[in-house]
């Protein structure tokens, strides 16, 4: 098994590793929905007993990312689109207040920070790391949040996110949107330079509504993806 060892995560205890790196694999579809994820294989593949792949497993069922079924076992989940809606929803609404109030507040040396994350996010776009792309971001709507100290709204968002962080996923791997998304952010920039709310908001909504795009053909193009 082909999995993601982050090295973050090397200085922390053998549970809280095994369900990092399992959980980071599952985010980045390594471990592909409907993956057949068994206690003995997972033992083997960390070199650890099976107690801390069960605490793993715990943690990962409660937040949706794998099905466990007696008698059959345990499974990566297949992405819900229920959840993926609830959670574009929550976005939507909070995300384009967000970008309202930081047309208001934003610090000017935080916009030069939005600015050199557009940069490194670029530059995954030109190697062709979408998993780079990924992270990057998702860390350019973390300091939206943070730059006008709403932070833990953005904790929030990401805690009911896991399925349609997925989503996002499976399309900057099929190469859906990449330089979309990163010309939506321009645009972000741009409006929060301007303090012009108003405009803002509209780019935000863009920015946002290319989920239900991709949803659609993405269901089209990896049906097994997908809960049927």
């Amino acid at each position: 098994m082909n999995l993601i060892n982050h090295d973050n995560y090397k200085n922390l205890n053998m549970k809280d590793y095994v369900y990092n790196v399992l959980k980071e694999n599952i985010m980045y579809l390594k471990l592909k929905p409907g993956t057949v994820l068994g206690k003995k294989e997972m033992a083997e593949e960390f070199d650890v007993s099976r107690t801390p792949i069960r605490e793993a497993f715990v943690k990962l069922k409660e937040e949706g990312l794998i099905d466990v079924y007696p008698q059959r076992g345990t499974f990566v989940s297949y992405i819900d689109l229920d959840k993926v809606q609830e959670a574009k929803f929550m976005r939507e609404a909070l995300e384009t207040k967000i970008v309202k109030l930081a047309c208001e507040v934003f610090p000017d040396e935080k916009i030069f920070d939005l600015e050199a994350n557009l940069k490194v996010q670029e530059m995954s776009l030109e190697q062709n790391n979408y998993m780079k792309l990924f992270e990057y971001d998702n860390e350019f709507h973390k300091m939206l949040f943070e730059g006008c100290n709403m932070g833990n709204i953005w904790i929030a968002i990401e805690q009911i996110s896991s399925h349609l962080n997925r989503m996002r996923m499976l399309s900057l791997s099929a190469d859906f949107n990449r330089s979309d998304v990163i010309e939506d952010h321009q645009r972000i920039i741009n409006t929060i330079k301007e303090r012009n709310s108003q405009k803002a908001l509209k780019v935000m909504e863009s920015h946002i509504s290319r989920i239900k795009f991709d949803q659609e053909k993405l269901k089209r193009d990896y049906p097994d993806y997908f809960e049927s």
